[in-house]
């Protein structure tokens, strides 16, 4: 158990589900960047815990299911740490966008893709037309219908 781990303070149990997800992330170097991301995470709405751990660059996330991920990485990144992913059953996709034609369809279908929960490790390369990105099954057909819906036309 990493040395930030308490439960959130006033949380009322309730029947909802709660689930369990490792976040990656880079840049903690003491107890302090633990404690940080820590009081970050347990800010989110849904977070029930946190266990932050500064050895293996992990934070484990109880949380409500339906809890943003993008919401979660976000804290992370506006306390001053890098979130690189998620740590599970994620699969490495790569699509094709070869209506992709500019640094304007890149920005475009990156932030399309970004807010997909459950998505992480994002390339837009528009030498080869391609989007690459980490998610399970449920994001990656989430992620195709963002691109389609910002307008491309995914392969």
């Amino acid at each position: 158990m990493g040395l930030f781990s308490k439960k959130k303070k006033n949380v009322e149990e309730t029947n909802e589900k709660i689930i369990e997800k490792t976040m990656l992330i880079e840049g903690m170097a003491c107890n302090h960047c633990a404690a940080t991301v820590h009081h970050a995470l347990v800010r989110v709405p849904g977070v029930k815990e946190a266990d932050v751990n500064i050895t293996s660059g992990t934070a484990v996330i109880k949380m409500a299911e339906g809890t943003s991920l993008v919401e979660l990485k976000q804290a992370v990144s506006d306390a001053g740490y890098e979130p690189v992913g998620w740590k599970g059953a994620d699969t490495k996709h790569s699509i094709q966008v070869p209506d992709m034609m500019c640094k304007h369809c890149v920005a475009t279908i990156k932030k399309a893709v970004e807010g997909v929960d459950g998505v992480s490790d994002i390339n837009v390369d528009l030498d080869n037309k391609s989007v690459t990105f980490a998610s399970n099954r449920q994001a990656f057909t989430k992620a195709v219908q963002a691109i389609t819906e910002a307008g491309y036309h995914p392969e």
